[in-house]
């Protein structure tokens, strides 16, 4: 699906430590069937903590805060409980947080908040975040740095070629005649550096030292002594990290202070601070090592490929030549390992987002539990399945050595009682993908995915990809139309008389020429024409959609075509007896259950297939208690559902009828329903039944014959003990319950039909 990477595109976070931890959550992404990448924030236990409602979604800073965007391209910061602390505004190029600011950085300023939201200012050219109350800024005109206050007024006269932030009350600037000087805050010269040596970094470390270069080698340099603290004799020193540098001399490194007095000796063959005090190092033997300052080793491996790249949340990790993660905590030793991994980002001390096998995943490294994964397959409802098919496609390399190609999904249609109507559909699907956007779409990039929906008869598929790389790409949104009773493809000249655009013309706003509005999408509704910008300097590529109803295309609709017809038409699949089911045989073990429910028409196939064997989700759980129950349509729709899905009647009603309590907040019907969550919804409507909730002490008593009980969140365990007691439900033969396993279709029918 199209990747988006928040501090990549709109939010490049630089946190640093400051309010206590919180329990830790971590953003999410996920694109439902609509063809929307939609992100929320998860705990450590797979929760739903702030709902998929964000275009895109950054971390959270030590401070509590994150950046977050929504439809419109405008940038906000939140808090975690999700309240908006800085209101949705025009997305700068990143957000940074420090520990008591928040600055919006947009290409010619800086604008600044306190962590309240209060708006502290504008300033052009703003560099990093106010220290001593003085801020750095660059001339966008002059290119000159000057410093200012927080009223925007100068904090002294005189401006600077180059310039570094104060700290504890000095700064290293170079003035107009090109001396290099250390200042105090009210602007007066404390030293003056000699003709002939130049500052490698505008920054003063420790209490007054800096790193000076020849033109060949580098050294430190104390300010208040105007002296050396070593000889030029380092080809290399880099910036100071908690008091450390790095050294190289000739094919060597090592570590020192800022006194210059060598910690570890030049003898790594490579090193690099992963941060929290560690570092990456290669030995002469081969090994790659986390060391301290001093040279004492935290881990180490001779079974190295790649990794050792950054500490984050007490951890780090490296590769294995046999496709293995392995992980290790800052404190030395093994925490966990990934097989067939690749890819990982560390997001909480537990949870990692991964490459596994293809699939990109949210796993919690202490458990083991996948906590969420992209679904591979959706269901269109009347027993039309999508399934995802990734494609990619190798170009060739960027100027910075990344690949360059396609990265795409497409839906594969399964579920049709014809073979041949559900070939033809897939074909013309592939051949849609796979020719992409345009010819010269060949030899550009495409990234992205599909969003498919059923429009009365009409099977509706649409590209959601970005075509192209950085600034000129663009979206591809284009969209194809079937009739699910004859696969005949219908195009837009199908529906609206000749002669259209005239009229549309006149109902789409006139800030764009007629032109560019492109890929018009049937629904049964209407028709949506979309407006696609181009991705600029400013901004990333987006689409502006205008549906236009059917009432307002009356004068150009042709209301007799066939396309119209199917798309005020319900498609009704048709019934197949369990016994034909080619994928349930007679001696199946669910297959008096399955019998039973799809007789009485509470659980349907796709087609000629029952699939007993996948997942059950949240929505089909839904739509089969509905029917148990002869529930009535709900009067308003589920917050946060999708007007036009399949299961929007179902999924509210239930909801409205109670049977949903415990599970509203975070609920996703697209995704396979955990037992917990079954036995939830079982619970209420047994409470609803007569049924009471067991005390405490009774919830227990039966809960302990399951040694995985603990497993069961505190919040499901009342209902989780009335399921056994009822003995809808029960355990394995080893003596699990597996509250966290997902249920299979044949399962949930045999459950189903201990319900009836």
């Amino acid at each position: 699906m199209l990747k988006k990477t928040i501090c990549a595109i709109v939010v490049a976070l630089s946190a640093i430590v400051c309010a206590a931890a919180a329990a830790p959550i971590f953003p999410v992404e996920r694109t439902d069937i609509d063809g929307v990448t939609r992100a929320g924030y998860l705990d450590e236990t797979g929760m739903t903590v702030l709902p998929f409602v964000y275009a895109q979604a950054g971390e959270f800073a030590d401070c509590g805060l994150a950046a977050v965007e929504n439809d419109k391209r405008q940038t906000g910061v939140i808090d975690r409980e999700g309240n908006l602390v800085i209101p949705y505004t025009e997305s700068p190029v990143s957000v940074d947080f420090s520990e008591d600011m928040v600055a919006y950085r947009y290409t010619d300023h800086s604008v600044y908040y306190t962590l309240t939201g209060e708006l502290i200012g504008s300033y052009a050219g703003a560099v990093g975040f106010f220290e001593d109350g003085i801020l750095l800024c660059q001339s966008p005109a002059s290119g000159l740095y000057s410093y200012v206050r927080q009223d925007s007024t100068p904090a002294f006269a005189g401006t600077f070629r180059e310039a570094g932030p104060f700290s504890g009350g000095r700064a290293l600037v170079q003035g107009t005649d090109g001396v290099y000087l250390a200042i105090d805050t009210a602007g007066q010269t404390l030293y003056t550096l000699e003709s002939g040596v130049t500052p490698s970094y505008m920054t003063i470390f420790g209490e007054d030292t800096i790193v000076l270069s020849d033109g060949t080698n580098q050294a430190l340099y104390s300010l208040s002594q105007s002296a050396l603290l070593t000889d030029f004799v380092y080809n290399q020193i880099s910036a100071f990290h908690d008091g450390i540098a790095m050294v190289r001399r000739a094919n060597r490194w090592g570590m020192m202070d800022t006194k210059g007095k060598l910690l570890t000796e030049p003898t790594y063959y490579y090193l690099s601070y992963m941060g929290e005090g560690l570092y990456a190092a290669r030995s002469e033997d081969g090994s790659a090592s986390a060391v301290d300052a001093n040279g004492n080793v935290a881990y180490r491996t001779l079974s190295y490929v790649g990794g050792f790249n950054e500490l984050r949340y007490g951890l780090s990790w490296h590769g294995t030549a046999d496709g293995k993660l392995i992980f290790f905590r800052k404190n030395g030793g093994y925490f966990a390992n990934l097989e067939n991994a690749e890819n990982p980002t560390l997001l909480t001390e537990n949870v990692v987002r991964v490459t596994q096998d293809g699939t990109l995943k949210y796993i919690n490294l202490s458990t083991g539990q996948t906590l969420f994964e992209q679904p591979d397959s959706f269901d269109l409802g009347h027993g039309i399945t999508a399934e995802t098919v990734h494609y990619e496609k190798f170009i060739g390399y960027q100027e910075d050595g990344s690949t360059h190609g396609w990265n795409v999904d497409f839906p594969e249609i399964s579920g049709l009682p014809d073979a041949d109507v559900e070939k033809n559909i897939n074909d013309a699907i592939r051949k849609f993908f796979l020719e992409g956007p345009a010819v010269t779409a060949e030899y550009e990039a495409l990234d992205g995915g599909y969003g498919a929906s059923i429009e009365g008869s009409v099977l509706v598929v649409w590209a959601n990809c970005i075509s192209g790389q950085g600034a000129g790409s663009s979206v591809w949104n284009d969209s194809l139309a079937f009739d699910l009773r004859t696969g005949e493809q219908y195009r837009i000249s199908d529906l609206l008389v000749s002669g259209y655009m005239e009229p549309v013309k006149n109902l789409l706003p006139e800030e764009h020429a007629v032109y560019l509005y492109s890929y018009p999408r049937v629904s049964t509704e209407g028709v949506t024409w979309y407006y696609n910008e181009y991705e600029s300097d400013l901004h990333r590529a987006y689409t502006e959609s205008y549906p236009l109803t059917f009432e307002q295309l009356s004068s150009v609709l042709d209301e007799e075509s066939a396309c119209y017809t199917a798309l005020q038409t319900q498609y009704e699949p048709p019934v197949v007896p369990v016994s034909q089911f080619r994928d349930v045989y007679t001696g199946h073990w669910a297959y008096s259950f399955i019998q039973t429910v799809a007789a009485q028409g509470l659980m349907q196939g796709s087609g000629d297939m029952f699939r007993p064997d996948d997942p059950i989700t949240a929505a089909e759980v839904c739509a089969t208690i509905v029917r148990v129950q002869g529930l009535t349509e709900a009067a308003e729709p589920m917050e946060g559902l999708r007007p036009n899905a399949w299961y929007t009647d179902e999924v509210s009603a239930a909801a409205q009828a109670g049977l949903l309590d415990g599970l509203t907040e975070g609920f996703q019907p697209e995704a396979a329903i955990t037992r917990a969550d079954t036995m939830q919804i079982f619970a209420n409507l047994l409470i609803q039944q007569g049924s009471e909730l067991l005390e405490e002490s009774e919830t227990a008593q039966i809960l302990s014959a399951f040694s995985d009980a603990a497993d069961i969140p505190a919040d499901r365990q009342a209902a989780a003990a009335l399921c056994v007691q009822e003995e809808l439900i029960g355990g394995y033969a080893d003596g699990l319950l597996r509250p966290q396993n997902t249920i299979t279709r044949s399962e949930y029918a045999k459950l189903l039909t201990s319900l009836l």
